[in-house]
């Protein structure tokens, strides 16, 4: 697969964080919308809850053999005919017939999205130069922010009068773009021998990155899923003002991210230490102290130091400690690990608020997460696989069709 030339590493990027973008918003784009599920289909909290496990269920079993795909399969097969189906089965969503139907196609939706991050995130790291690549995962990652935010935001000002218009809105763009994508990656795929190092075998140093991502995940995850609901019946607020609070450490998070991923290989490993260590007293702080600006206060520090700032500095990381050849199995397999904490957090932290009556024992969990991450990048302090990581370009094979954004 050819590198792109310079002048094209941005609208890349931009075209990955726009993917990015819808793929959020189409996630928090539900989780407002749970109560008119529940109303629509006569269900309790019980089996509305089901409606994003299933979704995450088959988005995360899918990672792995996705990877592997995406180092011998076409990418603009996989994110284009992937993120198209997404689509559509998120614009069925809003057309469901019965409960059954929706569970169905979330887990379809599941299936046909997960196919995204490790191609996307494979075709990235053999198109852009190691020294590049930190700034272009980071404008990549912003979309997250920047759609859950968006998701938030559609879903209060357009579900009041009907909860399908959200979704089939999101639904067709989500379409739209996954034709843009087909139609702009490239053909190939990268075909090429093994390293030294074997090229098969993953390495310790990409062992500590899968539990650092899961410990970098664990925290965001519980306030993707509690934090709407803290704000609206613990600090009671309601419509756009919930939407906007609860999509304030996003917000801030996409002008943070970046600016913290312009680092060099060894001062990258610095960085994360200082931003683990931020964002786990952020965590702690809001647990500890009660009431809405302490609350709002602790969201603005932990979005310009917590996942999406961390994501493209891990990612980069990734990229640095193995062989081009292994990138979508690599990613597919950091990405199953870091979502099985979407299945852990929301549970484990609705557990504990339901044995406490309030958060602080959740909050303080999510914290000692990140200063299990703090600890593990200790292990992180040698150089990658090449030695000059920040510097490397990977290997790459003559373009054998197909055009760059």
């Amino acid at each position: 697969m050819s590198a792109l030339k310079p002048e094209r590493y941005l609208p890349w990027a931009l075209l990955g964080g726009l993917g990015w973008f819808f793929v959020y918003a189409d996630r928090a784009v539900l989780s407002p919308l749970l109560h008119a599920f529940g109303v629509q289909f006569h269900v309790g909290p019980s089996a509305l809850g089901l409606i994003s496990s299933i979704f995450f269920l088959t988005y995360t079993a899918v990672q792995i053999p996705a990877g592997h795909l995406a180092d011998r399969v076409s990418p603009r097969i996989l994110l284009g005919v992937g993120y198209i189906g997404f689509g559509v089965f998120i614009a069925a969503t809003g057309g469901a017939a019965s409960y059954a139907a929706l569970l169905g196609l979330s887990a379809l939706a599941g299936v046909f999205q997960g196919v995204y991050y490790p191609t996307q995130f494979a075709v990235t790291a053999r198109r852009i130069p190691a020294r590049a690549l930190s700034v272009a995962n980071a404008v990549i990652t912003a979309g997250m922010g920047a759609g859950i935010a968006g998701g938030y935001l559609v879903a209060a000002l357009l579900a009041p009068s009907d909860w399908r218009i959200p979704v089939w809105i999101l639904g067709l763009l989500t379409v739209l773009v996954g034709v843009w994508l087909y139609l702009v990656t490239p053909a190939d795929v990268q075909r090429q021998k093994t390293g030294a190092n074997g090229g098969q075998r993953f390495t310790r140093r990409f062992g500590l990155l899968l539990v650092i991502n899961f410990c970098s995940l664990y925290p965001f995850f519980f306030l993707l899923a509690w934090l709407p609901y803290d704000l609206g019946q613990g600090q009671g607020l309601h419509g756009i003002w919930l939407g906007l609070a609860a999509s304030l450490p996003t917000l801030v998070a996409i002008p943070a991210t970046i600016l913290w991923s312009r680092a060099t290989a060894v001062g990258r490993v610095r960085r994360m230490r200082v931003l683990f260590a931020v964002a786990a007293a952020s965590l702690l702080a809001m647990g500890l102290f009660g009431g809405i600006w302490p609350l709002l206060l602790g969201l603005v520090l932990y979005g310009v130091t917590g996942k999406l700032v961390l994501d493209p500095m891990i990612l980069s990381e990734v990229a640095a400690s193995l062989d081009g050849a292994q990138y979508g199995r690599a990613y597919g397999t950091l990405n199953f690990v870091g979502m099985l904490s979407s299945v852990a957090a929301p549970a484990l932290s609705g557990v504990l608020v339901q044995r406490l009556g309030n958060f602080s024992l959740a909050f303080a969990v999510a914290a000692a997460m990140l200063v299990i991450a703090l600890l593990l990048t200790l292990g992180l302090a040698g150089p990658g696989r090449s030695g000059g990581a920040s510097d490397r370009q990977p290997p790459r094979t003559a373009a054998e069709g197909g055009s760059a954004p």
